[in-house]
């Protein structure tokens, strides 16, 4: 995927997003000021949120390294793809963000998930510059990825 796919992609979800952006009840009405989500922890309610409201925020070294890790066994067992069995990731992530206070749970989901994304498109793009024509989910050879070091953009 070229940059200029990834911007427009990026563009045309934030217009998207910006379209429903209000949090509508499901009678149609707004929701009273002050409303909170029993369905949802405090701090989690990302209801109405466009990606702009979002920051990155410093989290632990720990659970960093642990998605990363995650991110690589994933590529590593499944070729890219996710398990089929299970959300390993979300839960590991949900785990960490209730520790935190409440005011720093949206943003630490979102830095930890940006993380995730990172790591998995340089984990493409090495796979890549190693199998030309590979496609995430097609095996490969995964000894390849002893060469990989987690969080550094390699070339070829």
């Amino acid at each position: 995927m070229t940059i200029n796919a990834l911007a427009r992609m990026m563009v045309n979800r934030d217009r998207y997003q910006q379209q429903s952006a209000t949090p509508n009840l499901p009678n149609g009405s707004l929701p009273p000021k002050g409303h909170v989500n029993p369905y949802c922890p405090e701090g989690m309610d990302i209801t109405g949120m466009k990606e702009s409201d979002f920051k990155i925020i410093p989290v632990s070294k720990e659970v960093e390294t642990r998605i990363r890790d995650m991110t690589f066994n994933n590529m590593k067992k499944y070729y890219g793809m996710t398990a089929s069995s299970g959300n390993d990731m979300g839960d590991t992530i949900k785990a960490y963000v209730l520790t935190l206070p409440p005011k720093d749970r949206a943003n630490a989901g979102y830095t930890l998930n940006q993380i995730h994304r990172e790591e998995a498109v340089r984990l493409q793009d090495f796979v890549k510059s190693r199998v030309p024509g590979w496609q995430v989910g097609q095996p490969f050879d995964t000894s390849i990825l002893d060469e990989y070091r987690q969080g550094v953009d390699m070339k070829a």
